[in-house]
């Protein structure tokens, strides 16, 4: 049972070593819930499919009954931005409602969804299903709270802006209190705050092809910014394990006992998710922040045969011993990526030394993001948020910032004193990363007519 006042969710990768990490790390058996979402289920989701681990139905249904025998529920994903009107198709329609009635037999009783069809149908066909909205129906107000409430859901997760708005949270919360209604807020991703990028990049990802990996130009370019501007970093609205205890605080304080911190993610290895887990659970961390949240490093990505995690010829998109990041000199190697990793979508149309490319983009700097010190970061926003007045001086690239009356730089104050990297390197990846970004926007990845030919 839990002992605390607030709750824990944990994306799963289906490795039955995170039970051991739940038994060892969750003294007060704060977590409750895991989600997740099989691979091949033939819909989309909030990941791209192909860095998904492989479970076979017969394989989740034996994991779930241990989620039972251990008291945790499991929530199931369906959860992109867009179905493609697929909700809408007679025949593929068809086989998500069967699919849903599917996951009912075998004992899923929660489940998240975005699409107003899909939560209609739930509601009324299986009364007792705990319903979720994912974060890509993106609540940013009350009123948005209000609504989706109103049209059936049990649960909604909360756009990341409201992890800092705290006077807006306490409403929240005070607003729902002695209801069954239940709110969530995710500690760890990383997305860049306010992203105007989010929905293309929503949409991308609900549309990638399962068997294959998709030259992702949004995450490369999101990549970009925050290595660009490394104050990106701390002007993301993640939580830190050691803050966990404010949001405990106003839960109290409120007097509201449904609400969840979720923790991700899911397409990670068992070491990240563990460490995730230990860091939350003892609300403590000795290292970099950049460790412990969702940042897309090759050597976190869980599928095992993901483009990222490839060390033959790329060394995990990295350079090999000696080379600098940027790669040889005068181009890239001809000849291919390596054997045995997946195939990227287009590829019969890339050039090799673009696929080559992409692969040394997910070879990220070193980076140090001191937790530790970044102790009282948060009091700013608990005191005198302004964020939503302000404009954040790691967005302007600009030096002179001075006709920028509103601008804020606590963020940028701050990674003067917690952020440490390479120059160099970080040089050596931009240009790089750059030089992809514009091939990609002009189409030059691709092979010319008469080489295809």
């Amino acid at each position: 049972m839990n002992q605390d006042f607030i709750s824990f969710d944990v994306g799963t990768n289906f490795d039955y070593k995170l039970f051991d990490a739940i038994d060892q790390y969750d003294t007060k058996h704060s977590i409750t819930n895991l989600y997740g979402k099989l691979k091949n289920d033939g819909m989309p989701g909030g990941r791209a499919a192909s860095i998904i681990p492989d479970f076979t139905m017969d394989e989740f249904e034996a994991y779930l009954k241990e989620c039972k025998k251990r008291n945790l529920s499991f929530n199931y994903l369906i959860n992109p931005l867009s179905l493609d009107q697929n909700e809408y198709d007679p025949v593929v329609g068809k086989k998500m409602r069967d699919f849903i009635h599917t996951l009912y037999d075998v004992g899923v009783r929660e489940i998240t969804l975005n699409s107003p069809i899909l939560i209609k149908y739930v509601r009324k066909e299986f009364p007792d299903m705990f319903i979720t909205l994912g974060l890509y129906a993106y609540p940013t107000t009350i009123q948005h709270v209000e609504y989706w409430r109103t049209w059936g859901i049990n649960e909604i997760t909360l756009d990341h802006s409201f992890n800092r708005k705290f006077d807006v949270l306490r409403s929240l919360l005070t607003e729902y209190k002695d209801s069954d209604f239940h709110m969530r807020v995710i500690a760890n991703n990383l997305c860049l705050r306010e992203c105007p990028y989010r929905l293309a990049h929503g949409s991308f990802v609900g549309h990638s092809d399962p068997t294959k990996t998709s030259m992702d130009y949004t995450l490369i370019n999101c990549n970009y910014h925050k290595i660009s501007q490394p104050a990106a970093f701390l002007t993301s609205e993640w939580i830190r394990p050691e803050d966990v205890h404010y949001y405990r605080a106003l839960a109290e304080e409120t007097g509201n006992k449904n609400f969840a911190i979720k923790l991700i993610d899911r397409t990670r290895t068992t070491e990240f998710i563990t460490n995730v887990i230990r860091a939350y659970m003892t609300e403590s961390y000795d290292g970099n922040l950049l460790d412990i949240v969702n940042y897309p490093t090759a050597k976190t990505i869980d599928a095992k045969k993901h483009i990222a995690a490839v060390d033959a010829g790329m060394n995990a998109g990295a350079p090999p011993q000696g080379m600098p990041a940027g790669g040889p000199p005068q181009g890239m190697p001809m000849g291919g990526p390596p054997a045995g990793r997946p195939a990227l979508r287009f590829e019969e149309s890339l050039k090799p030394e673009a696929m080559m490319q992409f692969g040394r983009t997910m070879g990220f700097p070193k980076i140090y993001v001191d937790n530790k010190k970044l102790d009282g970061f948060l009091e700013h926003f608990i005191n005198d948020y302004k964020c939503d007045k302000s404009l954040c001086i790691s967005s302007i690239l600009e030096d002179d910032i001075s006709k920028y009356p509103n601008a804020c730089g606590h963020c940028k104050a701050w990674a003067k004193k917690v952020i440490s990297y390479d120059v160099n390197e970080v040089e050596q990846w931009k240009a790089v990363a750059s030089d992809l970004l514009s091939k990609i926007e002009n189409g030059t990845i691709y092979k010319d007519a008469e080489s295809q030919q």
